[in-house]
This record gives structure tokens, C-alpha cells and sequence, in this order.
């Protein structure tokens, strides 16, 4: 152990890289009819352009999160975030469809290297309890603007300068943020570390992973009762199934089950794949209603958003103080009553509706919701758990709510198709369906939020001078 004190990681570069992620997801949404007509991709084709980013990211989570826990969190911050920004200017020069495709898959890669890293950082950089709900608050605010503004920024980038842009804009900052990690982030210390890797647990939660990320990617297009939807999604959870067991019999499994012991890390992962599901729901619907029922342009309909983005940066400080004062349990509740009450006004909103009547009320109650979900979450699923494994309980926690956005956006998709599919999309009855849909998945976060959480836990009391760097020895300087 290090005899002096560490500082806490450069809060500001880890958000920065957080930021760059969740933005990336959804920026090239707006897009994507630009990279159509350019790149002549065919309809089919044409998910893949979002699908492959999710399909590897979401695939390469867990492995991610523990790898950063055996070889350092720094080496996987900064490695990650160089191939990504690679991947960026390839997919920006990309002159035909399998190449921008590989360059999606490349990025979703690499930030299955970086998200872990960056919540792990956070988790062990600072203590628990008013420091580092501090610390997720800014986190939370940042994952929930990088989502939300990300339809904003592709719309504006893409009318403005074209769809490479939303590729480009990724190189600059990731060169910047690549050398300022070199110079700021400390390394790990591995000595403590386990150096094995449960690698038959490796490949089986991999395979699952992307066995089931795949098939919610091909979902939309295919149908959900297709074979090619239907075949990779039980293959996944067999694999899961099996990855399950191996976890009960290897002596260093890549997840040990015991984890689960920690109501929090229980609860929080839980809550994380139904708000990721509410959180893509909501924007994939509002965009659907304010473009096919609204008649916006891919412009306005990125402006609109930024009523929730603003919504989202003034609600984080007050949360995240909040809940370092009173606990995850309560917030949690109150936030998921405001996703119920928002999604109800979406719900509700109908085809001869207004953007101020109807939308703008809905999604900054849903923007306040998902502000306290983002935070909340995050200090749950991290709360009580050793600095050694805050890797793999920020893969874990990543990976719960990538696979909600998925699989819960594409519930909703094939529902609404059923109730309101037309040869021109999806109806206004198709639209509401979905947002009752998630009002149902808001209803279940109140339940749980209330139920299978712990009790309201108090700020940790300050540590002896002598105790701190052994409580922040596994941190890594990050930003």
C-alpha cells in the first residue's frame, strides 16, 4: 500500500469519457436516413449502424469491468478510450457500409473497456457516503445528458455539417482526454488483485451477452417471433444458465454470486435494467411523436429535447445531496413516481396534441425521474462493496441497464407495431401503447425501489488519516 494519501480522481475527465459514451449511443439516431442515402445501406442493414455499438458493448461489459479489476482501471481507461477514438475517425472516413458497421462495433468494444472503468474509478476514488453520492451525482447527470443531448447534438451536427460529423466530433475530445488520463490518472495497484481470469466464466457470460444483445438488435427488423430473434435469445440465456453454474464451481469465478448477497448491489442492478428500459422508451417515443405526429424536423426535434437535458444538470446536485443524507431507498421511490406520472402524460398525449400541452411536461417530470434513477442506481449497486471488485460490480451495473435499454425498447417497439403498425410507422395508438408500457415498468421500479433495497444507510463516518489510503488504494486517478 502506498504510505501517502491519494487525491481522488479527476472527477471531470471520467465524466468527460462517460459522456462521449452515452452520447455516441444515441447521436447517430437522426441520422441515420443521411447515412442511408450516402453509404447506400439497405433497410435491413440499416440498424446495425446503432445495433453493432449496443451488440458489443453490451457483450463485452462484465469482462470489461473485472479485466480493469486484475490489470488496472487506468490501463483499461486509457487503452479503451484511444481505440475508440480510432474507431471514430474510421467511422468517419467510412466509404461503404461494412466499414462504418465495423466502426460501431469497434467503438461499442472499447467502451465496454472505458464505462466500467470510469464507474469503478469513481466508486473506490471516493468514500462512501456524502462523497461519493456527490461523485455519482455528477456522473448520473452527465449519463442522463449525454443520452438525452444526444439526440439534440446528431440533429444539430447533421443538418449543420453533415451525418460524418457525429463520428468526427468524437476525435478531438478523445485525443485531448487520452493524453490528459496519461498525465493525471494513477495506476492500479495489482498486487492485491487476483491475477487469474475465470476464463471458461469469460466466454460463456460473453457469449450471452452478445447472443442476447444481438438478437434484441435484430428484433425491430425481423419480428420478435422470427427464429433469428428467437434462436439467439434462448441460446442466451442457456449460456447464461450455464455461466450460472460454472460461477459455483470455479475458485476465482469472473462473478462471485455472493456479490448478490448485497441488497443494494441486488436492488440497484434490478432497478438499473428497468429505468434504462423506461429512459429508451421514452426518447425512441417522443422522437417517434414529435416528427410523425408533430411534423418536426430532425433540428427541432433535438432542440425540443433540451428542456429535459436542462432539467437533468439542475435536478443532479439536489439529488445526489439527498440521497448521500437520507439514503438510495427513498429517492428511488419518489423518482420512480415521477417516470409513472410522466409516462402517464405521454401516455395520454393524443394525435391532434401540442409539444407544450403535451410533451414538455411529460419529459421533464420523465427527466427528473431519470436523474434520480442515474444516480440513485449507481450509488446503490456500488454501496458496501470492496474496492477489489468495484470493477465488477460497475460491469454488472452497466450491463443491466444496457440490456433494459434493449430488451425493454424492443418490447415496446413490437407491441406498438402490433397495436398501431402502419405501411408509414407506428400510429398514435401504437405510441400510447408504449407509454403505458412504461408506466407498468415505472410501477415495478416503485415496488422494488421500496421493497428489495436496504434500509436508509448513513454517510459513513470520516476515516482515520492513517485508514484513507488503504480505503482509496484501488482507485485510479481518473477524470
Amino acid at each position: 500500500m502506498d504510505s501517502q494519501v491519494k487525491k481522488p480522481p479527476p472527477l471531470l475527465l471520467l465524466c468527460l469519457a462517460q459522456f462521449m459514451l452515452t452520447l455516441d449511443f444515441a447521436i447517430v439516431n437522426v441520422a441515420l436516413p443521411w447515412i442511408k442515402t450516402d453509404l447506400s445501406f439497405t433497410s435491413g442493414a440499416l440498424p446495425w449502424v446503432v445495433g453493432a455499438y449496443a451488440l458489443f458493448y453490451g457483450g463485452f461489459l462484465l469482462l470489461g469491468g473485472r479485466v480493469g479489476d486484475i490489470i488496472g482501471r487506468k490501463r483499461m481507461f486509457v487503452w479503451g478510450l484511444a481505440i475508440f477514438t480510432i474507431a471514430s475517425l474510421v467511422g468517419g472516413f467510412a466509404t461503404s457500409s461494412i466499414v462504418l458497421i465495423a466502426a460501431r462495433a469497434l467503438q461499442g468494444f472499447s467502451a465496454a473497456a472505458v464505462a466500467p472503468a470510469v464507474l469503478a474509478m469513481i466508486g473506490a476514488g471516493f468514500p462512501e457516503g456524502e462523497a461519493r453520492a456527490k461523485a455519482m451525482g455528477v456522473f448520473g447527470a452527465v449519463s442522463s445528458v449525454g443520452f438525452a443531448g444526444g439526440v439534440l447534438a446528431g440533429g444539430v451536427l447533421t443538418e449543420i455539417f453533415g451525418w460524418r460529423a457525429v463520428m468526427f466530433i468524437n476525435v478531438p475530445v478523445g485525443i485531448a482526454m487520452v493524453v490528459r488520463a496519461a498525465i493525471r490518472l494513477d495506476d492500479d495497484s495489482v498486487s492485491t488483485r487476483s491475477s487469474r481470469i475465470d476464463v471458461p466464466g469469460a466466454i460463456l457470460v460473453t457469449a450471452s451477452m452478445c447472443a442476447i444483445a444481438y438478437a434484441l438488435t435484430v428484433a425491430s427488423d425481423e419480428g420478435w417471433g422470427s427464429a433469428g430473434v428467437l434462436t439467439p435469445l434462448i441460446a442466451g440465456a442457456a449460456l447464461l444458465v450455464v455461466f450460472l453454474f460454472v460461477q459455483t464451481r470455479v475458485s476465482a469465478p469472473l462473478v462471485p454470486l455472493s456479490i448478490f448477497r448485497n441488497r443494494g448491489v441486488t436492488g440497484g442492478n434490478l432497478v438499473a435494467f428497468l429505468s434504462g428500459g423506461v429512459m429508451s422508451i421514452s426518447t425512441f417515443f417522443i422522437t417517434l411523436y414529435m416528427q410523425q405526429v408533430l411534423g418536426f424536423s430532425a433540428i427541432l426535434t433535438g432542440l425540443a429535447f433540451f428542456p429535459q437535458a436542462l432539467v437533468v444538470v439542475l435536478a443532479s446536485l439536489p439529488v445526489a445531496k439527498t440521497t448521500a443524507r437520507i439514503g438510495a431507498r427513498p429517492v428511488l421511490v419518489v423518482g420512480a413516481l415521477f417516470l409513472v406520472v410522466g409516462s402517464l402524460v405521454l401516455a395520454l398525449a393524443p394525435a391532434n396534441g401540442s409539444f407544450l400541452l403535451n410533451v414538455l411536461p411529460g419529459g421533464v417530470l420523465l427527466g427528473v425521474g431519470v436523474t434520480v434513477m442515474m444516480i440513485s442506481t449507481a450509488v446503490a449497486a456500488t454501496s458496501g462493496v470492496a474496492g477489489a471488485q468495484m470493477g465488477l460490480a460497475s460491469g454488472l451495473y452497466n450491463s443491466n441497464r444496457q440490456l433494459g435499454v434493449g430488451l425493454c425498447l424492443g418490447v415496446a417497439v413490437a407491441v406498438a407495431s402490433l397495436v398501431g403498425g402502419t405501411g408509414q410507422g407506428i400510429s398514435v395508438d401504437g405510441i400510447q401503447t408504449a407509454f403505458w408500457l412504461s408506466t407498468a415498468l415505472s410501477v415495478v421500479i416503485v415496488i422494488i425501489s421500496a421493497t428489495v433495497l436496504p434500509a436508509v444507510r448513513k454517510p459513513a463516518p470520516a476515516a482515520p488519516a492513517a485508514s484513507v489510503p488503504e480505503a482509496r488504494s484501488a482507485s485510479v486517478a481518473g477524470a
